[in-house]
C-alpha cells in the first residue's frame, strides 16, 4: 500500500471517499479521528478496492463502433442481391426481433448487507485533566461486525468524559461482562470516602446517565459482573461512563472494562 496517501496528512473529503471505497458508512462519524482510525482499521483488514479513493475514469467500448462500420457496408452488399428480385422482396414482412432477456433486478437487501458488514462500531473516549479540562489522551477503537467487542472506560465524575459508541445501520452491540481491576480498585477504595465505580449509560431517546451496575465496597462480592445482556441496533449512538462514586477528589480513578460482540442485525435482512 506504498502508492496510498499516509492517511494523518489526508483531508476529511479524501478520508470520505477512501472509506467509500470500502464500503464504509461513514456517516454516524463526527470527530476527524473516528474517521482515520476506521481508515487505518479498513487497510489493516479488509481487500484493498479495485479503485483508489480518487475516481478513474474508464475507457470507452470500441464494440459499438466496430458495429458501425460493420453495418455501413451492409447495404451495398445486400442492394446489389435484391436489385434483380426488388418485386418480391417488397412483399415480404419485415423480421421480428428477437426479444432480449431483462437485466437481473438488483437486490436492495444484499447492498445493505454488505455495507453494513464494512461498517465498524466506533468507541471514543477523550481523558481530560480536571479541573483544567486539558485534554491529555484519548482511546479509540473501532470493531467490525463478527469481532469481539472490549473497550476500557476511564473513570471520571465528569459526564461530559463519557466514551461515545456509534453503532451504523444493519450493525448490532451487544455488551454481556464488566469488570475492574482488583488492584486499581484496593488501591482506589483506600482513600477516605471512596465507596466504588458505576457502569452508566445513555442515549439519544434517554440522554439521562443511569447506573447498569455498581462496584461498591461492602455490597459487591467479586470484581467482573456478567450477564448484562445489553443490545443495541444501529443506527444509533449511545454514552457508556464509569462514575467514580466519592474519593475522586485527589484525581485517583478506576478504569472499567467492558466486553460483548459485534454483529449484523439479521431483523434488518429478512
Amino acid at each position: 500500500m506504498s502508492d496510498l496517501p499516509d492517511i494523518s496528512s489526508m483531508k476529511l473529503s479524501e478520508l470520505k471517499s477512501e472509506l467509500k471505497s470500502y464500503g464504509i458508512d461513514s456517516s454516524t462519524f463526527a470527530e476527524k479521528s473516528e474517521f482515520t482510525s476506521a481508515l487505518q482499521n479498513a487497510r489493516n483488514t479488509m481487500p484493498r478496492p479495485s479503485t483508489t479513493y480518487r475516481e478513474v475514469e474508464q475507457p470507452k467500448p470500441e464494440r459499438e463502433e466496430k458495429k458501425s462500420s460493420s453495418s455501413s457496408r451492409k447495404p451495398s452488399s445486400s442492394s446489389q442481391r435484391t436489385s434483380s428480385s426488388s418485386s418480391s422482396s417488397s412483399r415480404r414482412p419485415a423480421p421480428t426481433p428477437a426479444p432480449t432477456a431483462p437485466a437481473p433486478p438488483t437486490n436492495p437487501i444484499n447492498i445493505k448487507k454488505l455495507t453494513a458488514m464494512r461498517s465498524p462500531v466506533t468507541a471514543f473516549q477523550q481523558i481530560k485533566e480536571h479541573p483544567s479540562q486539558n485534554i491529555i489522551g484519548e482511546r479509540n477503537n473501532s470493531f467490525l461486525p463478527g469481532s469481539p467487542f472490549s473497550f476500557s472506560l476511564h473513570g471520571s465524575v465528569q459526564e461530559s468524559d463519557s466514551a461515545i459508541i456509534r453503532i451504523p445501520d444493519g450493525v448490532c452491540l451487544k455488551i454481556n461482562c464488566a469488570s475492574v481491576q482488583r488492584k486499581a480498585m484496593d488501591e482506589y477504595l483506600k482513600q477516605k470516602g471512596s465507596i466504588g465505580v458505576s457502569l452508566r449509560l445513555s442515549s439519544e431517546e434517554n440522554p439521562e446517565m443511569l447506573p447498569i451496575w455498581t462496584f461498591a465496597r461492602d455490597r459487591s462480592s467479586g470484581y467482573t459482573m456478567s450477564g448484562l445482556g445489553l443490545r443495541v441496533c444501529g443506527p444509533r449512538t449511545v454514552r457508556l461512563l464509569a462514575f467514580m462514586e466519592m474519593g475522586y477528589r485527589s484525581g485517583q480513578s478506576v478504569d472499567v472494562h467492558v466486553f460483548g460482540s459485534v454483529s449484523l442485525n439479521k431483523d434488518a435482512f429478512d
